[in-house]
């Protein structure tokens, strides 16, 4: 091949991978596209994984009830957008999924773990006072801070 710039070498080794990556996705579509098939970035694995190995199984019992709580809270943002705008079908739909959400969310939360529990505690008193000071640092008194708490 004969280029007659960096650039032009560069548009045709990125045009030779965008083929090679459709080729790829192409072949793993089928699995991909799969409805039951459960995933997550290499990154959140690791980080799990690391947790898991750390804190034991009561680290992911507290990972799925973050996130069921932070999907319960989406999908109430979104019945409040159909709500307002008096989209009463899709309302309802979306509150079917936040029963659903709703409860796996109280299943979740009573299933015990083998270990772990006072250790990711002590973390997360750890992490939360390490907020608190911080807090108290950038100018919110001890008391208004707690009392702001206490409020909600």
């Amino acid at each position: 091949m004969d280029f007659t710039s960096v650039n032009d070498f560069l548009k045709k080794a990125s045009t030779a991978k965008d083929e090679e990556r459709k080729a790829i996705d192409g072949r793993l579509a089928p699995y991909l596209d799969d409805p039951s098939l459960i995933g997550v970035s290499p990154e959140i694995a690791d980080t799990i994984e690391a947790y898991l190995e750390q804190y034991g199984d009561e680290a992911l019992k507290q990972i799925g009830l973050f996130c069921i709580g932070k999907w319960l809270r989406v999908h109430g943002g979104i019945m409040e957008d159909y709500r307002s705008t008096n989209s009463w079908d899709e309302a309802m739909v979306v509150m079917t999924d936040m029963t659903r959400i709703s409860a796996a969310l109280q299943s979740l939360g009573t299933i015990g773990s083998f270990g772990g529990d006072d250790d990711w505690r002590a973390m997360l008193r750890e992490v939360v006072t390490q907020v608190v000071m911080e807090k108290i640092e950038e100018g919110n008194s001890f008391s208004s801070f707690f009392s702001a708490l206490d409020n909600d």
